[in-house]
């Protein structure tokens, strides 16, 4: 049986129209972990109003925000629970087209993949870039990952490097988003599943790490496709809570898994306050620019590293 992990924080529309997208297109048999991580406003109550009769939604309540990774931890650690050996990792802001979930299970049943991945669409109907064929050099995710730097880059060489990155077909990749991913729960556990550190972003990058250094395969099944409504439940691109979150877990995945230098980390923290003065300073927010550069100086000194293992 497959299982489906859905987080709701404050959005219940947006949850239940991903909710709806499964039960109207998904014909295999699945069940729905919904879980509502402490959100501050009625949406718990919406929600167990909205599902309280359907027997395929199981409503979980959280006393505190989880994040992405813990809380998506314990829909999976519940899905095992009932016998699923399959979860569907998806947002909240993800709405299925038809047949695409079950073209996933069918592609991870055959393949015995870790991981399949659907082609994923913006709301303007452009695909977006939801895979990396391959592990991008430093280089490369500091020229491609960057706002900054992406505003100085030409168009044409943003473009190869998409096309690059992004196989026409079916294909293994070595990266993929986590705004939609199905796996095998059995792999999934054989990596420890979500790393409980990050809060917020970087978990793809970390589990795409763990695929590699384990010999797990993830493919991108471009058949299969999803609309992804970016960034609806987190605040906009000018939201300092975010920003940090997005910051504590990238260094954090440097500090353990991509292992880069000191000073390349350092690179990675300028270009990302440099991000931060563009859009707040144009915000008229100059006092989260501040808080923001002091408190990703502090995560620089207090990220964990995991020890050597040589």
């Amino acid at each position: 049986m497959l299982g489906i992990a859905i987080i709701n924080y404050n959005t219940f529309e947006k949850t239940i129209e991903c909710v709806e997208s499964v039960i109207r297109t998904v014909k295999s048999e699945y069940r729905i972990y919904l879980l509502d991580n402490a959100s501050q406003n009625e949406s718990f109550e919406k929600l167990a109003e909205q599902y309280r009769n359907n027997p395929v939604v199981e409503l979980i309540k959280s006393d505190e925000n989880t994040g992405y990774a813990r809380g998506n931890n314990i829909c999976i650690e519940k899905a095992k629970a009932d016998g699923c050996e399959y979860i569907l990792i998806s947002n909240n802001d993800i709405i299925f087209k038809e047949n695409a979930v079950d073209i996933l299970l069918n592609e991870i049943k055959q393949s015995g993949a870790f991981i399949v991945s659907p082609a994923v669409y913006g709301t303007d109907g452009i695909r977006q870039a939801s895979v990396k064929a391959v592990k991008p050099s430093f280089k490369e995710y500091i020229q491609f990952s960057n706002y900054i730097v992406g505003k100085l880059m030409p168009r044409k060489k943003h473009l190869a490097y998409l096309k690059k990155m992004t196989p026409k077909n079916k294909a293994e990749v070595y990266w993929t988003a986590g705004s939609c991913f199905l796996a095998d729960i059995k792999q999934f556990e054989s990596i420890g599943l979500f790393d409980p550190y990050t809060f917020l972003f970087f978990e793809e990058y970390i589990i795409s790490e763990k695929a590699l250094n384990n010999n797990l395969k993830i493919i991108y099944v471009p058949e299969a496709g999803v609309i992804h409504c970016h960034g609806a439940s987190m605040g906009g691109a000018v939201n300092l809570f975010t920003r940090l979150a997005s910051f504590r877990s990238e260094c954090y995945m440097f500090c353990n898994y991509w292992i880069i230098s000191p000073s390349q980390l350092k690179l990675v923290r300028t270009l990302r306050c440099l991000e931060v003065m563009w859009s707040f300073f144009k915000a008229k927010k100059p006092k989260e620019v501040f808080e923001y550069i002091k408190q990703t100086k502090k995560v620089l000194k207090e990220t964990p590293r995991k020890k050597d293992e040589s």
